[in-house]
């Protein structure tokens, strides 16, 4: 019988891809009558089934182990699995078990580290077997935390597609199926992380060996590069764990009260009458071209918050307005009357722009610039003005002003 080479090999895996999935998920025996059953369910004409079966046995897919008694070739199934995970959520406890595979490793890597004469060839192969099985974790776990945020993504962005009960439900489903149990991964007193603790205890204890690392440079770099994926898995993965948790939950949440939302919505639309009787004429909604007297967000969250949590029955809350209080522009404004009737009143002024500034000090800057130069631009004044050799500066606040200084002298023979 000649070898068959490794093209051979891809040829006849290429054959039926779905039966050489089927047959990789299996584990352990897989009898004559198991492997023929898998066939007629692939389609498999029943004159191909021996000369299939034959095939797959030169190719080294499958072993003979008895009469009509067949096992899938361990390296076969595990490069098939790997690739069929890939972009797939995993179920935690496929983790789980790899995680208890590397404890038993681990287990046997101390009693070779600490026997009396340890043996360097045996203690490479640990090493091999622990990196396979930590870098499988490593890239389960990694393509479980991809699929799952590529599922919330689409649950977000497909929320048009399917009813807000059918993606609860699909939410639901994946988060106790494939993310509420990888908390028993990360909870530092699970059985789990303890298991990797101590694989990281004794990388360390291998490391301290300068003796027998020694022995074997290419020991030392197995080691290392068995280093790099457990770190991976304590800093990287650990975090993407935590992250679909807090996500999933998150999502959850979000759906939750958009249903509500929604049920209250239908609710009150399936019962108008109730709620417009509800609805007064200082209801605080307003639409279409009154939208822009309608009121802040702020009330109207309040008001869609009554519809979800007071059974879909509306409790409208009076808009109250406060009418602006009516009040005098005196206060604001220096009109000209208000001016001439001080100037009546003290008959002689020292210093116009001094006096304004100290008697209409809670006025406006422009008010009181205004009142310092109303007496020289008023025609035909009923008083009179002294120009003065002074020079009048004076701070506004808000500017400073400088000028002549001058007085106001009312005058008997005008003032009326």
């Amino acid at each position: 019988m000649s070898i068959t080479t490794f093209q051979g090999f891809l040829t006849t895996a290429n054959l039926h891809h779905g039966l050489l999935v089927d047959l990789c998920a299996e584990q352990g025996m897989i009898t004559r009558a198991q492997l023929l059953d898998y066939m007629e369910r692939h389609g498999i004409a029943p004159a191909d089934k021996d000369k299939l079966i034959e095939r797959y046995c030169r190719t080294s897919i499958l072993y003979e182990e008895a009469d009509f008694e067949y096992t899938v070739n361990p390296i076969v199934a595990g490069l098939v699995n790997f690739y069929e995970r890939r972009g797939k959520l995993t179920h935690a406890d496929f983790l789980k078990d790899q995680i208890f595979e590397i404890g038993n490793l681990t287990d046997t890597l101390q009693q070779q580290l600490y026997a009396q004469e340890p043996v360097l060839e045996t203690i490479g192969d640990i090493v091999d077997k622990l990196y396979l099985a930590v870098r499988q974790v490593r890239e389960s776990g990694y393509q479980h935390y991809q699929a799952c945020m590529r599922a919330f993504g689409d649950m977000k962005r497909n929320s048009g597609a399917a009813p807000i009960d059918e993606r609860i439900i699909q939410l639901k489903t994946v988060h106790r199926r494939y993310i509420e149990p990888l908390r028993e991964l990360i909870d530092p007193k699970a059985e789990p992380v303890q298991k990797m603790a101590l694989l990281r205890r004794r990388m360390a204890d291998l490391g301290a060996n300068r003796a027998l690392l020694g022995e074997s440079v290419e020991l030392d770099t197995r080691r290392a590069r068995l280093n790099v994926d457990i770190q991976y898995i304590d800093y990287t993965l650990i975090r993407h764990f935590e992250t679909l948790i807090d996500t999933s939950r998150a999502l959850l949440n979000s759906l939750m009260e958009e249903k509500s939302i929604k049920d209250a919505l239908a609710g009150c639309l399936g019962n108008l009458e109730a709620v417009w009787q509800q609805m007064q004429k200082d209801t605080v909604v307003a639409t279409g071209l009154l939208s822009n007297q309608a009121p802040g967000l702020d009330k109207l969250s309040i008001f869609f918050s009554d519809v979800v949590h007071r059974k879909f029955v509306p409790h409208p809350r009076p808009l109250h307005i406060r009418p602006p209080k009516e009040e005098n522009a005196d206060h604001l404004l220096l009109f000209e009357g208000v001016l001439l009737r001080c100037i009546e009143q003290h008959q002689h002024i020292d210093s116009w722009p001094g006096f304004v500034i100290r008697e209409f000090a809670t006025y406006s800057p422009d008010e009181q610039l205004k009142a310092i130069a109303l007496p020289l631009v008023m025609s035909d004044p009923p008083f009179a003005i002294r120009m003065t050799d002074r020079t009048f500066a004076g701070d506004l606040k808000e500017f400073n002003v400088e000028l002549n200084d001058y007085d106001v002298t009312w005058d008997i023979a005008n003032g009326h």
